[in-house]
């Protein structure tokens, strides 16, 4: 007998609410206009922070969606706290666009370290709202039915989110391209989750 997902609702709106968080992504870049004596690839390379600014959100929000996917693969079922966490991490995606636009506007000035700090905060709380998710459906046992081990795993993988942007927060007081440095690698770890759990589960099992 097939298990109904109860979280299909859920989902689709939390899809719908990701896809127009990118698309107000790209209203941060504009068309430049050519005046007299300008070439129009001088003018797209000094825009360089705008593209930079894009990118970092698009990645942002694109590995946010993918392991927003890959929980929702294991959680099945869902009540009124476990709503509340997901609009309180889409309240955090829907924030992105703006907190990319200020890099896109302060980075390379006097007002960067502001500017990167809140992107930072962003990401803190983006993190510590994936591992909430997370930790309070395998509490309330609103999981399909999984091994315990792997369960464990995917509860350490999302913990690291949480440590891991946490950091990149604290680094921004510090260097802010070190900061969007591990933002980077941050990026890279969560990329493909279901490939990181299997290679966590054999690496587990062969010990």
């Amino acid at each position: 007998m097939t298990t109904v997902k109860e979280t299909s609702r859920l989902e689709s709106f939390s899809d719908g609410v990701f896809g127009f968080a990118i698309t107000l992504l790209v209203l941060d870049i504009h068309v430049p206009t050519v005046s007299e004596g300008q070439d129009l690839l001088d003018l797209l390379m000094a825009d360089w922070a705008t593209y930079l600014s894009f990118l970092i959100g698009f990645f942002t929000i694109l590995i946010c969606w993918i392991n927003h996917h890959y929980m929702f693969d294991h959680i099945y079922k869902n009540n009124s706290k476990l709503l509340l966490l997901n609009g309180f991490k889409l309240l955090v995606v829907t924030f992105t666009p703006f907190a990319t636009a200020l890099l896109s506007k302060y980075i390379n000035t006097p007002q960067q370290s502001t500017a990167v700090g809140v992107y930072a905060f962003n990401f803190a709380l983006m993190g510590t709202a994936m591992f909430f998710i997370w930790l309070y459906a395998v509490r309330m046992d609103l999981m399909k039915h999984e091994s315990e081990a792997l369960l464990k795993l995917i509860t350490r993988y999302y913990f690291l989110a949480t440590a891991m942007s946490l950091t990149i927060f604290i680094l921004s007081f510090v260097n802010i391209w070190i900061c969007l440095g591990f933002s980077g690698i941050m990026f890279a770890t969560f990329l493909f989750p279901e490939q990181m759990m299997v290679y966590a589960m054999r690496r587990q099992a062969s010990k």
